[in-house]
């Protein structure tokens, strides 16, 4: 039996690609939201950490990633839907959220938290694979810019020297596994949509009233 024949395979293929438009929706409201935010910092409230270098570097990032939500749309409106269209995207995504943790302030800003929204949309690909990528890429971007604030924006001296800098090793060590846990979270929705999809070798009796 030819396995892309199969009812999940079928169900999967059509799933997938309505989960990645989703998902390329959700991830432009995010951007918009996220940078609008960005932008009443810097020229309403004129927020004195947010310089215009800043300021810069987080609009070339942002363009960026416009960019590839465009390219994205135009592949899913054509049904162009490759296997490996998801785990770019979703590659992408890390790498975009590791370039903003790789500007001042590093891995100690609050943006570090959009790692576990690469995770979040994983499921809705209704792929394990790529659940698996959302995850290991997450950790090892978060790591990628640890090493970057230690080692590059503040020096190895510097950091291990001047405790007000430095990261807590027990907060990196919790991220990590939070991100972990969240994968495997994600993971589970996966596997109990496909549960459903299968069916129960079992199903439950009626209650009789009394």
């Amino acid at each position: 039996m030819n396995p892309d024949a199969s009812p999940w395979s079928a169900l999967q293929r059509i799933e997938s690609w309505a989960g990645e438009v989703r998902v390329n929706l959700i991830r432009l409201a995010a951007i918009i939201a996220f940078y609008g935010y960005h932008l009443i910092n810097y020229f309403a409230i004129r927020d004195a950490n947010v310089t215009p270098d800043y300021h810069a570097a987080v609009t070339a990032l942002i363009l960026l990633w416009s960019c590839a939500i465009v390219l994205l749309h135009l592949c899913l409106s054509r049904r162009f839907v490759p296997p490996w269209l998801k785990f770019a995207a979703t590659v992408w995504d890390v790498l975009m959220v590791t370039g903003l943790l790789m500007l001042p302030d590093g891995p100690r800003s609050p943006l570090a938290v959009l790692y576990f929204l690469v995770i979040a949309a994983a499921p809705l690909r209704l792929s394990l694979p790529l659940v698996y990528v959302a995850t290991l890429a997450s950790m090892g971007g978060y790591l990628i810019a640890l090493g970057y604030y230690a080692f590059v924006l503040v020096g190895y001296e510097q950091y291990y020297a001047n405790p007000a800098v430095r990261i807590p090793r027990t907060q990196e060590i919790i991220f990590l596994l939070a991100l972990g846990a969240a994968g495997l979270l994600a993971g589970q929705v996966v596997r109990q949509i496909r549960r459903l999809e299968q069916g129960y070798p079992v199903t439950a009796a009626p209650t009789s009233e009394t």
